[in-house]
């Protein structure tokens, strides 16, 4: 233990350290919540500054200037050479200062988020050398298939890595069931779930008739219409013509469901193929493009439920935003956030259906468009998933990781 430590009062804050790749508008919401509790003193070192300023996403095509605060709130530190790092990567992100940026603040407790970076390793590395217990935070599962040399390469390497880690933070139960099935042992998980803007998704939720409203309006959806949301990219792997192949499925079945349409708010590659789509086989679909974060919250209180069809997703963070506002989910068996005790849980606020499998996602879309009290009933459980979820289980969650690996100072350490 250094010296400095055992000089601090009996109820000094633990200094925490995170060291993470970039200011990240989900991450930041736990930041603030873990800097204003007493029983630590947070620092968030970032080792670049992307995200901070406009730029290019090749995979929906915009350029995205993120209308969030993103340092507010707590104290961070640029490392040496972030302004310098273009992209997130092993090689990518280095930053060599690292060490010399943790020994001048001298933490307890360093949290990485992640492994498959330079800085990360390094910032592994010192505390090491230091003795600082080190906590890890990532939404890895062990859903959909990896090349077999990454499996096997895998199943060596990373529990090696992971005896070099005092604890590690769960996003939700996929995330628990792979570190688990990599030999951590369950006194060594923490249930840390990913956060969300609560402000603006608790407006949208306590004024929803109003916002509702006003964006239908917007956009020209009829307030009977039973409107199925896409949030994400445009891309293959999220499989956003699912939605639509779905829809028409479900209206050439059945002429009486007339009353429903698409919403897709992103861009990507497929945007042109899905506009085509819909206007080929007369499908009501609304493209809204692009949709900062500081609007999303209006989209999901517009919308009915949300759709996730995708192939393959670590998480799904969409699916955590969209139950404050109180959605249904409909979500594909590839998603990462489903579980008992995570953001989609089946049959109380979710549907989950095989990812791909059309047929089973428009028999999902009639349900809810059939039985108004069973989508009633998702709808208020979402509410109270989200509730259960939130920021205090987050914050809650990483402060007992912290204590574990790192307990307060007892009387004689404080002489």
């Amino acid at each position: 233990m250094h010296a400095s430590r055992k000089s601090l009062p009996l109820h000094a804050p633990r200094r925490v350290a995170i060291v993470v790749s970039h200011p990240i508008q989900h991450f930041v919401h736990l930041y603030r919540g873990l800097a204003a509790d007493p029983a630590i003193e947070l620092k968030v070192f970032f080792a670049s500054s992307l995200g901070l300023k406009p730029y290019f996403d090749r995979d929906m095509g915009v350029e995205i200037q993120w209308e969030t605060d993103l340092l507010g709130g707590y104290v961070s530190e640029f490392l040496p050479g972030a302004d310098d790092i273009r992209s997130v990567g092993l090689r990518a992100t280095d930053n060599p200062g690292v060490a010399a940026a943790l020994a001048a603040f001298d933490p307890a407790v360093v949290q990485i988020h992640g492994y498959a970076q330079l800085t990360l390793l390094r910032a592994l590395l010192w505390c090491r050398w230091q003795s600082v217990p080190v906590l890890l935070w990532s939404d890895s599962s062990l859903l959909f298939e990896r090349p077999g040399w990454k499996r096997t390469l895998k199943r060596w390497l990373l529990p090696l890595l992971l005896r070099q880690i005092a604890a590690v933070l769960t996003t939700g139960d996929n995330n628990a069931d792979y570190y688990r099935y990599y030999g951590v042992p369950p006194r060594r998980l923490f249930r840390c779930p990913f956060t969300v803007d609560q402000t603006l998704l608790n407006a949208a939720r306590d004024h929803r008739p109003s916002v509702r409203a006003t964006l239908r309006a917007q956009y020209g959806i009829a307030e009977d219409t039973f409107v199925a949301l896409f949030v994400g990219k445009l891309v293959a792997w999220k499989r956003p013509q699912d939605l639509l192949a779905a829809l028409a499925m479900l209206r050439s079945r059945r002429p009486e469901a007339r009353g429903i349409t698409a919403f897709f708010a992103g861009d990507g590659a497929l945007m042109a193929d899905l506009r085509a789509t819909a206007s080929a086989d007369n499908l009501p679909a609304v493209f809204a493009g692009f949709v900062n974060v500081d609007q999303l919250p209006g989209v999901y209180a517009l919308a009915d439920a949300l759709v996730f069809p995708s192939s393959r997703e670590p998480y799904g963070l969409a699916a955590r935003e969209a139950i404050g506002v109180g959605l249904p989910l409909i979500v594909s068996d590839q998603i990462g956030c489903i579980g008992l005790t995570d953001a989609a849980r089946p049959q109380q606020n979710a549907l989950v259906y095989p990812a791909g499998e059309v047929p089973a996602l428009c028999a999902a879309l009639g349900r809810l468009l059939d039985e108004a009290g069973f989508h009633a009933q998702l709808s208020a459980s979402s509410l109270a998933v989200a509730a259960d979820i939130d920021l205090g289980c987050s914050v809650r969650g990483f402060l007992a990781a912290v204590s574990a690996v790192a307990p307060a100072p007892s009387p004689a350490d404080s002489h």
